[in-house]
């Protein structure tokens, strides 16, 4: 909605008032019949809809208009996942040692790592995950609601899984940037801390595990199941 779409609207709506007034000092009109003019309406309605492009806490919102009527809905959200290596630290605190285990070895301690990134996770996070830091005003803000770490079991190994909520398709650029800034996230801000906080194991030999979503020797975020030539998330 640009500015001199509104004031023509108004301008218009202004006229018509005059025109009513008809030489009359004064006239009143309530606000819910000022603004349905049907030009003041069009530039509130296209005003709501530039929103739901802009401003992700409306994303998803649809908005159709029409006979008088404003149309809303709710674009559904699914679930991508993306996959990538982990690398676990072990310590071994007699022989003042540590060691990488193998996303073999590392499955013992899937729910403790689990439980880790729960209790690590801030408050103004619970909502959208790591999607809450993301502030560019790009696609990315109104497609990826949210963005969840965590640890799982995949084939026998140990495997890091980003679960996305995402509304419509990513194409391969917007993957592109997504995977980006989940990598930064992951190497110099949450990922960052996390890898630096101690989990316990309950093993006297070796008493607690370190963990880096982004250390791994061959690290990738790779989208769950996409064939190798074709990692656009389709919804």
């Amino acid at each position: 909605m640009s500015d001199n779409k509104l004031e023509t609207a108004v301008a218009n709506a202004l006229g018509d008032i005059i025109e009513e007034m008809k030489g009359a000092d004064d006239y009143c009109l309530s606000y819910e019949q000022f603004m349905s003019d049907p030009g003041i309406a069009e530039c509130v309605i296209d005003c709501a809809k530039q929103l739901t492009q802009s401003r992700p806490e409306f994303a998803g919102l649809t908005i159709n208009s029409g006979n008088g009527f404003v149309a809303f809905g709710q674009e559904e959200l699914k679930t991508v996942r993306l996959i990538s290596p982990l690398k676990v630290s072990i310590n071994e605190p007699e022989y003042d040692d540590q060691y990488d285990l193998s996303a073999r070895q590392a499955v013992e301690y899937a729910d403790l790592i689990n439980g880790r990134i729960a209790a690590y996770i801030m408050d103004e996070e619970r909502e959208r995950g790591l999607m809450h830091w993301y502030d560019k005003p790009t696609s990315i803000s109104s497609k990826v609601y949210s963005a969840f770490p965590s640890v799982e079991v995949i084939d026998g190994e140990l495997k890091g899984v980003t679960t996305l909520r995402v509304r419509g398709e990513l194409d391969n650029h917007e993957l592109h940037e997504l995977r980006e800034y989940l990598t930064g996230q992951y190497s110099d801000g949450w990922g960052e801390g996390f890898e630096q906080q101690e989990i316990k194991t309950g093993d006297r030999d070796s008493p607690e595990i370190y963990v880096s979503f982004w250390g791994a020797r061959g690290y990738e975020l790779t989208v769950e199941d996409a064939p190798q030539n074709d990692q656009t998330l389709s919804m």
